[in-house]
């Protein structure tokens, strides 16, 4: 029995199909792993290699900004493809595409010919995701399946945390290029790893996985469903990305010393893998409907905590609090959501899903940096979080219990 042909078990799963699933998950670990390097390589390198390039603070934010927006688009198309071509044809794809641009990145002598190269990267890496979900989810017994995609997830965090240590070493003996050669060259030599596991191609003969656009995610009272599972990944994964970029930002800004402001964004990444990883336990264990709207409400604790300590261990605790609730409930929501969908349109639904929380993960930094630049200062961003909370702890709820 092949992987994507893997049955929910009753009592035990046999130990040849035990073995490929396990396989499959640390593959895909393992290329999220290096998505996260991938990711964190730019803004690493750019102190250095930004004014090498005669790119200025404006433009070096376009090149940032236009990473996401491919990475807006990698996720929709990648999606909505992976249930017609397979979701390992188009991670492959994927996976070349953006280990080959990560490298490229080392040719770059202008300000467009790195905004190109950065904008098919972060095509690359947004296609990449829902089909790495997509793969997990399907090749899960029910019992193991959000387990199984916030094990995925995790990768990514610990790839960002790992070369952010490697960083400093590496540029210091090798220069800045060695980074954006470790990112570009380990997805490819990993390519073969994903040969191994079988495509499987849901859509390929279904009618409505080929209709244009998103209408299948509209059809058969599916529109309500969609329309939460967006508000909430917009709004979640703004929040992600406010606290990724401007954690260290509003840490200086209470006065604190640099290095205790980077020992916060660890602890943040360090909690946000264990809440993956728990509430994805969680979630199998004692189900969705209770335990995702709990993440939301340790989501809106944590953020309380932020705004209200001034204590040092307590800041620190509450920066934790959220990471950990935050990602939590964001990983273990790419487990569900595509369950909520019939398996010939579930790469479209988790694709657009994550393009729309791309979209948040846009706009989230801009807002933050707007509320600085008024002078809101970095109470007004917390403070502007609980709003953003309150509404995915809604939307949560309510498709929880249209879930039920």
């Amino acid at each position: 029995m092949s992987i994507t042909e893997m049955k929910p078990a009753a009592a035990s799963v046999p130990a040849a199909s035990r073995n490929k699933f396990i396989f499959l998950v640390a593959v895909c670990s393992l290329m999220m792993f290096l998505e996260g390097v991938d990711i964190q390589v730019l803004g690493i390198a750019a102190p250095v290699l930004m004014p090498q390039l005669g790119i200025d603070p404006g433009g070096a934010g376009i090149i940032f900004a236009m990473t996401q927006v491919g990475g807006v688009l990698g996720a929709f198309f990648g999606g909505r493809y992976s249930d017609l071509w397979g979701r390992r044809n188009v991670l492959l794809l994927s996976v070349v595409l953006f280990g080959a641009f990560t490298f490229a990145t080392v040719l770059a002598f202008d300000f467009v010919s790195l905004l190109v190269i950065r904008t098919a990267t972060g095509f690359g890496i947004g296609a990449a995701l829902p089909n790495v979900i997509g793969l997990a989810v399907e090749a899960a017994p029910e019992r193991h399946r959000v387990k199984a995609v916030t094990a995925v997830m995790a990768g990514m965090p610990v790839g960002g945390a790992s070369i952010s240590l490697l960083a400093a070493t590496m540029m210091g003996s090798f220069g800045w290029e060695s980074l954006f050669y470790i990112g570009g060259l380990l997805p490819l030599v990993l390519v073969p790893l994903l040969l191994v596991i079988p495509n499987h191609r849901p859509g390929a003969n279904s009618r409505e996985a080929m209709e244009s656009g998103i209408q299948p995610l509209f059809k058969q009272r599916r529109g309500v469903t969609t329309l939460l599972v967006w508000a909430i990944f917009f709004v979640t994964a703004g929040v992600v990305y406010m606290m990724l970029n401007w954690l260290p930002i509003l840490m200086t800004t209470r006065g604190l010393d640099v290095t205790v402001a980077q020992t916060a964004a660890f602890y943040f990444n360090l909690a946000s893998v264990g809440g993956g990883l728990v509430m994805g336990y969680c979630v199998d264990r004692f189900g969705s409907r209770l335990t995702l709207p709990l993440c939301y409400l340790g989501f809106f604790a944590g953020v309380l905590g932020m705004a209200l300590t001034a204590g040092l261990f307590a800041l620190m605790l509450s920066v934790a609090v959220v990471g950990f609730f935050l990602l939590g409930a964001y990983y273990s929501l790419s487990g569900v959501v595509p369950m909520l969908y019939p398996a010939e349109i579930r790469g479209l639904a988790i694709g657009a899903a994550l393009a729309v929380g791309r979209i948040g993960s846009i706009l989230g930094p801009l807002a933050a940096g707007w509320i600085l630049q008024g002078g809101g200062g970095a109470a007004g961003i917390v403070m502007a979080m609980i709003p953003a909370v309150t509404l995915g702890a809604a939307a949560v709820s309510i498709l929880m219990l249209r879930k039920a």
